[in-house]
């Protein structure tokens, strides 16, 4: 519930619910297409696995950078629609335009047309289309993700909130994921261009939900300190609160899991359930669908056990799944005993078996989408109790360092998988007209696949969900919060307003 002038609990409208969660519409587009990127520069483009892992270091220098810098920015900021609103209103179009960026590179600069001489050019563009993106990204989803722990502090109406979040990005990642998966995994000239034209549909469309937020949304004026926090007692108090401290951990477990799923998505469709670009007999596709149907069926799983126990345990079960769900899925892709040395293309004897994996990993996926957004409410709580003071801004920029370093990771160590394994680009005086093919055999390009998209955030989940248990906010912490919280905003009231 949010509180009004006067002390009392008033609940969200659903004008403010619905505004609120379709800033996450905008997330939900741009992470289907970003998740593309690596076979965008990698299948496509045809820059080097080298040349991807230098620019992933360069980039992540300033991605982890911008965070707190725009956190502590915005923790300064004073203006009488509040610190977080005048950031999303004026950062709304160049958002946009540094997504479009990202994918027009010019195709001249192709491996397969231009060759060597353009991989430096290419690099150049790699690394600055990103800056260009994650700056405005940061600023936007730092002020976004800010908002949610101020607009109520009722428990059951901050996951209904983040619920109904969850249920836009969904929506978006869903409605648009299918134009990458479509144009992309079998791309052509024809096909990019065509791709180009919906990144710059999507990118107008997203500019939208954020002009809902701007009239709708309100900050709370009471909340905002008298005096700003300085930059490193900030970042102090992120590292001297145990719940900030998993949180970290969890945040970057979090990024590097569905990275590495939305990345390797694309090659997954390709070399594993035999979808486009590969001569196939037998329609392996719905092997592929089985687990998303069981990622529906994980959304309202997760859901009831948040509610029936804590946020904790609904997130130590979404770990527990993936962890689970992804070993099963690459020991049933290593297994498999028909995995072809040469070009021809077989679908991987334990098939099967990689579904039942997958599926069990996605019975916990949507967890991560329903209650990140919850949990990092309660941590902004638990350290006001601990302080004094609330600084939403700051634990958005700094506690999300980790999960920078992830990104850039997880897109550095796919492609170098696939290297390794021998899935490279074409060069232009090959006789193979696919922009990609399995040097060492298509058995070694599936194995390549299953490290980066199965094994990889198996491994990250299994690490999360260790790190876990020790995260303090049970459900009987938050009930306890809750009555002092409601004390102190009472006492802030009386003193600011």
């Amino acid at each position: 519930m949010a509180i009004n002038d006067k002390g009392d609990y008033v609940k969200l409208t659903w004008n403010q619910k619905l505004a609120y969660a379709a800033g996450n519409l905008p997330a939900g587009f741009f992470s289907s297409f970003t998740g593309a990127l690596t076979i965008f520069y990698y299948g496509w483009m045809g820059l080097s696995a080298p040349y991807i892992v230098l620019g992933q270091v360069v980039y992540m220098i300033w991605n982890v950078a911008n965070d707190p810098i725009f956190g502590f920015a915005m923790d300064r900021t004073r203006s009488k629609h509040g610190r977080l609103i005048p950031w999303i209103k004026r950062s709304a179009v160049p958002f946009t335009i540094g997504f479009i960026f990202l994918f027009f590179p010019p195709q001249a600069w192709r491996y397969q047309t231009g060759g060597q001489a353009y991989q430096i050019a290419l690099l150049t563009w790699y690394i600055l289309a990103q800056w260009l993106y994650d700056t405005f990204f940061t600023i936007m989803y730092i002020a976004y993700t800010a908002l949610a722990p101020q607009m109520t502090f009722d428990q059951k109406e901050r996951v209904q909130l983040n619920g109904i979040s969850s249920v836009f990005s969904l929506l978006g990642w869903g409605i648009s994921m299918a134009f990458p998966m479509i144009f992309l995994t079998d791309p052509t000239l024809k096909s990019i261009r065509t791709f180009q034209i919906f990144v710059a549909v999507f990118g107008i469309i997203s500019i939208f939900p954020w002009f809902w937020i701007v009239k709708v949304v309100k900050e709370k004026k009471e909340l905002i300190p008298k005096e700003s926090t300085p930059f490193w007692t900030g970042i102090k108090h992120v590292f001297t609160n145990k719940s900030g401290i998993l949180y970290m951990i969890y945040d970057g477990i979090s990024v590097g899991v569905i990275n590495a799923l939305i990345t390797g998505l694309f090659f997954m469709l390709s070399w594993i359930f035999g979808n486009f670009a590969l001569n196939t007999s037998g329609n392996y596709m719905i092997y592929f669908i089985i687990p998303w149907i069981f990622g529906v069926i994980g959304i309202p799983i997760q859901i009831q056990i948040g509610k029936r126990f804590s946020v904790k345990t609904a997130l130590s079960y979404s770990l527990w799944t993936e962890a689970i769900g992804g070993f099963i899925a690459y020991i049933a892709i290593i297994t498999s005993n028909n995995l072809s040395p040469g070009q021809e293309w077989v679908a991987p004897s334990n098939l099967i078996w990689v579904t039942v994996g997958f599926s069990i990993l996605f019975l916990g996926f949507s967890g991560d989408f329903i209650f990140h957004q919850v949990m990092r409410a309660d941590t902004i709580d638990y350290d006001e109790l601990k302080t004094g003071e609330r600084r939403e801004a700051v634990y958005a920029g700094v506690a999300c360092l980790f999960g920078k370093v992830m990104e850039s990771v997880v897109f550095a160590l796919i492609p170098t998988f696939l290297a390794i394994y021998g899935l490279v680009a074409t060069g232009p005086d090959s006789p193979i007209s696919e922009p990609i093919y399995a040097s060492q055999g298509t058995g070694n390009a599936i194995i390549g696949v299953a490290t980066g998209v199965f094994l990889l955030p198996a491994v990250f989940a299994l690490i999360g969900a260790i790190a876990w248990f020790w995260y303090p906010l049970n459900g009987e912490k938050i009930a306890e919060m809750k009555i002092k919280l409601d004390e102190l905003h009472a006492k802030k009231r009386e003193e600011r307003l």
